[in-house]
């Protein structure tokens, strides 16, 4: 696919006016890579809404920019995260949804946006990239775009929970911002999803063990762990605590394996074992080769604990379902 028109687009917070730099470089990149000359700037970037100044506009404003971006724009980045993209969700249609489909721009975001990237996928069966589109280093800006222009990314995991899986483990990408994702899930009908074809990738940030028990809690609910394919756990950082801290880390890691215990033992007897691995470079405040995860797209494990990435667009328009 070609990416003739490419926007950034504000769903959620906004960014500070310090950030400018780094989103026109980031823009500039993309543009000279996929050979686009005119970018287009939401004109909520920098803004805040003056009822409710955590968000960029009020939701009917932020509903109109993501209208237009999914009927004009090719490649669609959301800049930051925080509160507010499940705002849209209420505003868009079926005839959104339809454009989408049709269409088929791609979407970047990260951390708030995983609840409007879960959306697009679930009901369109479009292919989307979480990753944090500002924070592109020369390494991460290589992998992206080549993800984008459908190729393959790697990246190195960091240790197996549970013995690795016999062969090598494939299956489609779920999940992003652990939060989000579960406010995704708890509707009065939850979105349905074939577990057994996906992979749950999953970090947090500002979480202690106890919400960490609440939210494995809820996916617990929606059945997630009795059929998921396998799960990555990127950085998960309780309340004041830096993502790069070791001890925090460990014991949600602790937390998590004690709590998915009988899960493990179960499913190992059943003969369709639940692989668990953790990765040190997927999730908030990453400062060097972050992860982008295609949501919808494809991702193998190797007993090693290479990863492997494509946004596999192909396969999501022949009517791949979730």
């Amino acid at each position: 696919m070609t990416y003739e028109k490419i926007g950034f687009i504000a769903p959620s917070t906004c960014l500070s006016v310090k950030e400018m730099p780094v989103l026109r470089r980031t823009a500039r990149l993309l543009g000279q890579a996929l050979g686009v000359r005119d970018v287009y700037f939401s004109p909520h970037l920098f803004s805040s809404d003056t009822e409710i100044d955590h968000v960029t506009a009020s939701v009917e404003d932020r509903a109109e920019v993501f209208k237009e971006a999914i009927r004009e724009l090719d490649l669609v980045i959301s800049v930051a995260g925080g509160t507010g993209a499940e705002d849209l969700v209420r505003k868009i249609d079926a005839k959104d949804l339809r454009i989408i489909r049709d269409r088929r721009p791609l979407f970047i975001g990260f951390s708030d946006f995983t609840f409007l990237l879960s959306e697009i996928y679930h009901a369109c069966r479009v292919p989307v990239i979480y990753f944090p589109s500002l924070k592109v280093g020369k390494g991460d800006f290589r992998n992206l775009l080549a993800l984008i222009t459908g190729g393959e990314i790697q990246y190195q995991g960091a240790a197996w929970l549970t013995p690795p899986p016999p062969r090598k483990l494939s299956g489609i990408p779920i999940g992003g911002n652990l939060s989000t994702f579960v406010n995704f899930l708890n509707r009065g009908t939850p979105p349905k999803f074939s577990w057994k074809r996906h992979i749950l990738f999953f970090e947090d940030i500002q979480v202690d063990v106890e919400d960490l028990h609440r939210l494995l809690a809820a996916l617990r609910r929606h059945n997630v762990f009795a059929g998921i394919k396998g799960i990555v756990i990127g950085s998960i950082s309780p309340p004041g605590q830096s993502p790069s801290s070791k001890k925090p880390q460990r014991d949600a890691v602790r937390f998590i394996r004690s709590y998915l215990a009988d899960i493990i033992r179960d499913r190992r007897r059943q003969g369709y074992p639940l692989p668990i691995l953790t990765v040190s470079n997927f999730g908030h405040d990453i400062r060097r080769n972050l992860m982008a995860v295609p949501i919808g797209g494809r991702v193998t494990i190797s007993r090693s604990k290479r990863i492997s990435f494509r946004l596999n667009r192909r396969a999501a328009r022949n009517g791949q379902s979730p």
